[in-house]
């Protein structure tokens, strides 16, 4: 605890600078700081005690948790969306579980605590981003596109053919960022987990390992779950 206290010297510090400077984000990175240090303070004793449990109920709840959390998060970059909410709900469950059941079923992972919570929460926390983004980049999309989807409609064809250009754009960028991440992977930084575990004292080759085994459960996730929010999302502008 001595040590996380005296870290906060460089909040000090960043705050001190943008109040020099009047950049007036001063006061939201206190309340920043503070809100990080209570929420992670808070996670660090639920999960103490689900590891002590050691029961896959209350991880499979924790993790549902997350996903809820991270469905609302979602939902407050698309707020014009109708159904936000539970198209990000649909679509980060149904990624994250496809891929955290299958690497279970494949004994790829365990079903001790420290390992399915860590990796599941890395897996939403990606999926819920790539959602957000879909989300966003499709209600920009059938605005700025209105015209040419009434045309396509007028024509003819389909609310999803006539939604299609939208929503594969909306889909590549939301992929985009990640794919740049894994071409740029271990050269620029060390990632999360890797990082994690040689802190813990595991050795360089097993930390690369597991994070290799990270970043494509992170992708079949992603992938899944912006393509399902996609596909629901365009339905909500055919009312």
């Amino acid at each position: 605890m001595n040590q996380t206290l005296a870290a906060t010297v460089l909040v000090v510090i960043a705050i001190i600078l943008v109040e020099v400077q009047r950049l007036g984000v001063g006061k939201d990175l206190f309340i920043g700081a503070v809100r990080s240090f209570i929420q992670l303070m808070a996670v660090g004793y639920v999960l103490q005690y689900i590891f002590n449990l050691e029961k896959l109920p209350y991880q499979i709840l924790l993790l549902l948790i997350m996903v809820v959390i991270a469905s609302f998060t979602a939902k407050g970059r698309a707020k014009e969306l109708p159904g936000a909410f539970f198209i990000s709900f649909i679509a980060i469950l149904t990624g994250a579980t496809f891929t955290l059941g299958l690497m279970l079923l494949l004994r790829l992972i365990s079903t001790e605590p420290n390992y399915l919570i860590p990796l599941g929460g890395m897996v939403i926390g990606n999926t819920m981003n790539g959602t957000a983004l879909v989300l966003m980049r499709v209600s920009e999309g059938m605005k700025d596109k209105r015209n040419e989807i009434e045309a396509l409609l007028a024509l003819g064809a389909s609310p999803r053919y006539a939604s299609s250009r939208v929503l594969k754009s909306s889909v590549r960028a939301a992929l985009l960022p990640f794919i740049n991440t894994m071409k740029i992977v271990g050269l620029i930084q060390l990632p999360g987990a890797m990082t994690g575990m040689m802190i813990a004292g595991a050795s360089p080759i097993e930390a690369t390992r597991v994070q290799i085994m990270v970043m494509y459960m992170i992708s079949a996730s992603v992938t899944m779950g912006t393509m399902i929010a996609s596909l629901l999302s365009y339905r909500a502008f055919f009312n």
